[in-house]
């Protein structure tokens, strides 16, 4: 999501300002994606005990689900929801293989995918703590490495927190992607363990987000870092994936933006692991359908990118290997705090 998306807010106002009509064209979205999303699993979902509930929406992500499923699962996620729109490869299998885990499925615009996520939140998410991410994102937060996401979200129900803020961090190998191998079920970060440790800025508080008149008032947002270094893509880093969801809040350019949420003072991070070697092949079918946001702007950048240098080399001196939770909380790009500490000890 690019800078140009907000612009300054240029006046103070106690409380954000909220258009009714922008929530009636959201509850006729939702009313929308209701006749075109089908459920294929025939397992029945709970209603009742509290989870941890993860949303994802997929298109051809047989490669990175096996792992990321599982890691999840391992991580704390009781219960996965995912979204398929219409994958040609065994993304279907793979998800009704895992238990737990149940499966959708569309062939509208992939333009409608916030209206997606926003129905299955209100059906399945409501009173839960959710995970939203994609399938090549890894959420990790301070002391990820002992502290569980059940263990986490007693911290931040304790704190009376219901969002926490998280920066997604550009994952890359240090060879060309030509010269990497990734295979299903394996940790990405055994391939793709380098990012940028620098040149990040900020977008401070409040903002004004013209298209829906809201201020959002909520914690920075990041742009930035590999992205913008190899592709001159200034785009958003910032994600809230985790949110305690009621229906006073609501999320807005993705998860980018959440509205009606007490966000936590502590950042996470959402490894991102799209620099794999089927980015080439990924980009040329974005851009050949220019589905994603802007007419595939982003995959366009890639491409042309890509078309200079066929074999990309990511590295630079800013590149820094991932080694635990504490190195990105020392280099400032997540955030913990004194009571997180503790708590996690």
């Amino acid at each position: 999501m690019s800078n140009d998306i907000v612009a300054s807010c240029k006046f103070a106002l106690k409380k954000p300002l909220y258009r009714p009509t922008y929530a009636v064209r959201r509850w006729l979205a939702r009313n929308d994606a209701s006749r075109q999303i089908n459920k294929i699993d025939s397992t029945p979902v709970p209603d009742k005990r509290q989870e941890i509930r993860l949303f994802m929406v997929v298109r051809n992500e047989s490669l990175r689900l096996p792992f990321m499923l599982d890691y999840y699962f391992s991580q704390g996620v009781d219960r996965i929801f995912v979204l398929d729109n219409d994958s040609s490869d065994d993304t279907r299998d793979i998800i009704l293989s895992k238990k737990d885990a149940h499966l959708f499925y569309t062939k509208d615009k992939y333009a409608h995918q916030s209206s997606w996520v926003d129905l299955l939140l209100r059906r399945f998410g409501i009173g839960h703590w959710c995970l939203i991410v994609d399938a090549d994102e890894m959420l990790v937060y301070p002391h990820y490495e002992r502290t569980t996401l059940q263990d986490l979200c007693v911290f931040l129900d304790k704190e009376s927190f219901d969002a926490m803020d998280c920066v997604l961090l550009d994952m890359y190998p240090d060879s060309s992607l030509n010269a990497i191998e990734y295979t299903k079920g394996m940790n990405p970060l055994l391939v793709a363990p380098f990012f940028d440790g620098k040149s990040y800025t900020t977008v401070r508080v409040p903002v004004y987000m013209s298209k829906i008149n809201v201020i959002y008032e909520g914690p920075e947002r990041m742009y930035g870092g590999m992205r913008k270094r190899m592709f001159g893509i200034d785009a958003c880093l910032s994600k809230f994936p985790l949110v305690k969801y009621n229906k006073s809040m609501f999320l807005s350019a993705g998860t980018h933006f959440v509205h009606g949420a007490r966000a936590a003072d502590l950042r996470g991070a959402l490894l991102h692991f799209k620099y794999l070697d089927d980015f080439s092949a990924r980009v040329k079918e974005e851009v050949k359908r220019e589905a994603h946001w802007d007419n595939a702007f982003e995959y366009k950048r890639y491409l042309k990118t890509l078309n200079r240098s066929y074999d990309i080399r990511f590295c630079s001196n800013d590149s820094e290997k991932f080694r635990a939770s504490v190195q990105l909380v020392d280099l400032g790009i997540m955030k913990s705090s004194e009571r997180l500490e503790l708590f996690s000890l």
